[in-house]
């Protein structure tokens, strides 16, 4: 039986501009699984982690970034390893920073960011076209309904 299993995360960063809201994606080091693709934070969730904190610390080991705001996305990625028989369901997350500069970690060798159309076109997984359109909406005027997906980071 095919296993169903929880263990990665995917934050996607934002930051409001004069020109609308920007998304940062990543392109992936050529050394690195799934090299020159581009993408958002993505990560393993440690043993005794949750996994908004796996994102969390996710994002500041791939980009030294912290959120001034911080959601649970309003859907989920997966993809199925058929090496491991297994199912991944994934948690998604999107971040608000105030910053542009980003510090890259190793992971990767460049970054932009871009309009959610542009950002969209480079991605390569369906899933993660899917996800920036979602975070998009999600982030537009008049959502309301994004304040009951927010995390708290005064806890």
């Amino acid at each position: 039986m095919t296993e169903l299993i929880v263990r990665v995360i995917d934050c996607w960063i934002f930051r409001k501009s004069p020109e609308g809201l920007r998304f940062l994606i990543m392109k992936r080091a050529p050394e690195r699984l799934y090299a020159g693709i581009y993408h958002c934070v993505h990560g393993k969730i440690r043993e005794g982690e949750t996994a908004w904190q796996a994102a969390l610390r996710e994002m500041k080991e791939e980009t030294g970034l912290k959120p001034s705001r911080f959601w649970v996305l309003d859907g989920t990625s997966s993809f199925y390893e058929a090496r491991e028989n297994r199912m991944n369901i994934v948690p998604v997350f999107a971040a608000e920073v105030k910053a542009d500069k980003i510090i890259l970690g190793k992971e990767h060798c460049s970054y932009e960011w871009l309009p959610v159309e542009e950002a969209v076109e480079k991605v390569a997984w369906e899933n993660h076209k899917k996800s920036l359109q979602i975070l998009h909406r999600m982030m537009s005027e008049g959502f309301a309904e994004k304040r009951w997906l927010e995390i708290s980071l005064n806890d």
